[in-house]
């Protein structure tokens, strides 16, 4: 979960998405263990105010196992894995989009996230994004997989937010150095995304 206390512990969250990442989280039961042979590929395409959101981290939680992770390119794209392999399972999830920017405002993305030791950058980055997306106790992002996959794609509503740098710039659509906002302190409007369907 992504909360208050992720912001305050970020060491705690790199270890626990370090553990999903490696393990997998995934399995049918706890004696049966992983399964990866239903992976299917999910896609999709993550907007800002209808902008692309580059370096944000997608996460697919369902009620038990196989929890999704990517990441967003420069248009915004994203393709899910389940333990480093291609894909998810099919079912129903419950959808977290999180930017998380460090002091200069570069994004912090799996590779920083997942590191048990943590990258300076990491230690005062802040929540970009409103809690009602970034945080998995409060989204009301959901999407539902079937057998053949899918592609989600998820518009966030915050027009409160100026636009988010660019990874490879650290400066806003004015070219002034950008820092990072965080969404727990910020004013949130209340939130009405539609769940993603699957084209």
């Amino acid at each position: 979960m992504i909360s208050n206390r992720f912001m305050r512990q970020p060491s705690r969250w790199a270890i626990i998405l370090a553990m999903a990442v490696g393990s997998g989280c995934t399995g049918t039961t706890e004696e049966e263990g992983p399964d990866f042979s239903n992976l299917v590929p999910v896609t999709g395409v993550i907007t800002l105010n209808s902008e692309p959101l580059p370096g944000a981290v997608v996460t697919f939680l369902p009620k038990q196992w196989a929890t999704g992770l990517g990441e967003t390119n420069e248009k915004g794209e994203y393709s899910l894995s389940t333990a480093n392999r291609p894909g998810l399972s099919p079912g129903d999830y419950k959808v977290a989009i999180s930017l998380l920017l460090s002091a200069e405002g570069e994004p912090q993305g799996l590779g920083a996230r997942s590191s048990l030791a943590q990258p300076p950058s990491m230690l005062t980055a802040k929540e970009y994004l409103p809690r009602h997306y970034a945080d998995l106790g409060t989204s009301k992002l959901t999407a539902h997989i079937e057998a053949k996959g899918g592609t989600f794609n998820f518009n966030l509503d915050a027009p409160e937010l100026a636009k988010p740098p660019r990874p490879e710039s650290g400066t806003n659509e004015k070219g002034e150095p950008a820092a990072a906002k965080a969404g727990d302190d910020s004013p949130v409007t209340p939130a009405s995304p539609a769940n993603a369907e699957p084209k």
